[in-house]
C-alpha cells in the first residue's frame, strides 16, 4: 500500500464514524486553537510594550504614593506620603535631578456633538511634556500654557475614533467634560457630577503607547485647570522626575526612597515596562499550559476513539491479517487515522485560534478607555503549534494502533 491508499483508508474509517470522529477533531481544534490565540495575544502584548519602550525618555523616574501597609498584631498602618508641591520642592533639591513634573490623572466623559466618549484627563505642564515622552508630536494646533484654564489638547483616537469616517473633534471646537468629584460631608463621602467646557487647541499625532501617561485616548489640560476641575487640594497623582543622565537613575531613585524612608513608590519607566513584560510572560506561560492540557484532553479523546474503533473492527483486522497484511501495516493503518485527525484538527485550529485572538483582544470589557492591542502571529510559531498538535495526535494513536496490530487473527475472525 502506498501513502495515498493509507490516507484513503484512514479517511473512510473516520467517515464511517462521523459523529465520534467530528467530536474528536473538535477537541483537537479547541486545544490547538487555544494555543494559537494565547501565543498570538502574548506576542501582541509584547509588541505593544516594546513600542512603549521606544516612546519613553530613559532618564525619567515615576514617583507614586506607596500602598498602605498594615503592621503588627494591632493592625496599625503606615500612611503613604501625599504627593504635593512640598514633595516636588524636596525632590528638586536632590543632586542629579534636572526637572520635576507633577501629573494629575483622572477620568471623565467627553461630550461633543451629541456623542460621548470615556477619556483619561491628564493635567501636566505641556511645556515640559516632551521631557517625559520625546516622541509626542502635534498634528494640529499647539500645546496649552501651564496656566490656561479653558484650553485642552486631545489624543488622536479622540479626534478620529475607530470606525468613524469623519473626525469627532476638530481644532477650535468647544467640548464638554463631565466628571465626578468625591467630597466628604460629615464623615460621609459623596460623589458630585460636574461639567465644564473647554476649547480644543491642539490635536496629537497618532502616538501609540505611553507609560507614565497614555496619550492616545487622553485629553491634556494645564495643571491649574486639572487642580481646579477635580478639586485635588494640591495633591498629585504622580510625579515625573527627569534625571541629568540615565546612568544615575538608580542613585536618584534610592535618594528619594531614603528621603521618605521607603514610604513612597519610585520606578523608572523602563523598569516599569520590564516588570510588565515579565508579568505578561509568566501569565502567557500559564495560559499556554492550560491550552496544552486541553490538547492532552483531545489526545485522550483520540485514544478512546481509536480503541473503540479497534473493538468494532476486530473482525475486519482478522480478515486483513488473513489476507497477508503484516502487523506493521495494520499498525500504520490505525496510526494513520490518528494523524489524519491531528492534521484536520490542527489546520482548522490555526484558523480558529487566529480569529479567536483578534476577538478576545477587541472584546468590550467595560473599560472604555482601554488600549487596543493587535495579536501577532509568526509563521514559525504557527508551524510549531501545527506540528506539535499533529505529533500529540500521532502519539495518542500509537498504543491503540499497536494493540490492533497484535490481535490474534484466529480470535479476531471468530468475533461477531
Amino acid at each position: 500500500m502506498n501513502i495515498l491508499e493509507f490516507l484513503r483508508f484512514s479517511f473512510e474509517a473516520l467517515r464511517d464514524r462521523k459523529l465520534r470522529s467530528a467530536l474528536t477533531i473538535l477537541m483537537v481544534i479547541i486545544g490547538s486553537g487555544l494555543m494559537v490565540s494565547i501565543n498570538g495575544m502574548g506576542e501582541g502584548m509584547n509588541a505593544y510594550v516594546t513600542e512603549a519602550l521606544q516612546n519613553l525618555a530613559p532618564n525619567v523616574l515615576i514617583v507614586t504614593k506607596a500602598p498602605v501597609i498594615r503592621t503588627g498584631h494591632s493592625g496599625s498602618q503606615t500612611n503613604p506620603i501625599e504627593l504635593n508641591q512640598g514633595t516636588v520642592t524636596r525632590i528638586k533639591q536632590i543632586p542629579g535631578v534636572d526637572d520635576v513634573i507633577p501629573v494629575i490623572i483622572r477620568y471623565a466623559t467627553l461630550k461633543v456633538g451629541g456623542q460621548e466618549m470615556r477619556v483619561t484627563v491628564t493635567g501636566v505642564d505641556q511645556t515640559k511634556v516632551l521631557k517625559i515622552t520625546p516622541t509626542l508630536e502635534l498634528e494640529e494646533g499647539q500645546f496649552v500654557s501651564p496656566y490656561d484654564a479653558t484650553g485642552l489638547v486631545v489624543g488622536h483616537t479622540i479626534k478620529q475614533p475607530p470606525g468613524r469616517t469623519t473626525p469627532l473633534v476638530r481644532l477650535g471646537q468647544v467640548v464638554t467634560l463631565e466628571y465626578n468629584v468625591i467630597k466628604e460631608v460629615a464623615g460621609v463621602q459623596k460623589v458630585e457630577t460636574k461639567s465644564r467646557s473647554f476649547v480644543v487647541k491642539g490635536i496629537l499625532k497618532e502616538h501609540g503607547v505611553g507609560a507614565a501617561v497614555e496619550f492616545e485616548r487622553a485629553v491634556i489640560i494645564s495643571p491649574v485647570a486639572a487642580a481646579s476641575l477635580f478639586e485635588t487640594g494640591g495633591k498629585y497623582s504622580a510625579i515625573c522626575v527627569v534625571t541629568k543622565s540615565v546612568d544615575i537613575n538608580e542613585q536618584v531613585a534610592e535618594k528619594i526612597r531614603e528621603m521618605y524612608h521607603g514610604n513612597i513608590g519610585v520606578m523608572s519607566q523602563k523598569s516599569a515596562v520590564v516588570t510588565i513584560q515579565k508579568v505578561m510572560s509568566g501569565f502567557s506561560v500559564f495560559l499556554l499550559s492550560i491550552a496544552a492540557v486541553s490538547l492532552i484532553v483531545a489526545a485522550v479523546g483520540i485514544v478512546t476513539t481509536l480503541f473503540t474503533s479497534v473493538i468494532e473492527r476486530t473482525r475486519e483486522i482478522g480478515v486483513l491479517k488473513a489476507l497477508g497484511f503484516k502487523n506493521s501495516t495494520i499498525m500504520v493503518l490505525f496510526l494513520g487515522e490518528a494523524v489524519v485527525i491531528g492534521i484536520i484538527g490542527a489546520s482548522l485550529g490555526l484558523i480558529f485560534g487566529v480569529g479567536l485572538g483578534y476577538i478576545l483582544l477587541n472584546l468590550p470589557i467595560g473599560v472604555e478607555y482601554s488600549v487596543r492591542i493587535t495579536p501577532v502571529y509568526s509563521p514559525g510559531g504557527l508551524l510549531f503549534i501545527w506540528i506539535f498538535s499533529v505529533i500529540v495526535s500521532a502519539i495518542a494513536g500509537f498504543y491503540p494502533a499497536w494493540r490492533a496490530s497484535k490481535l490474534d487473527p484466529v480470535v479476531a475472525l471468530r468475533r461477531e
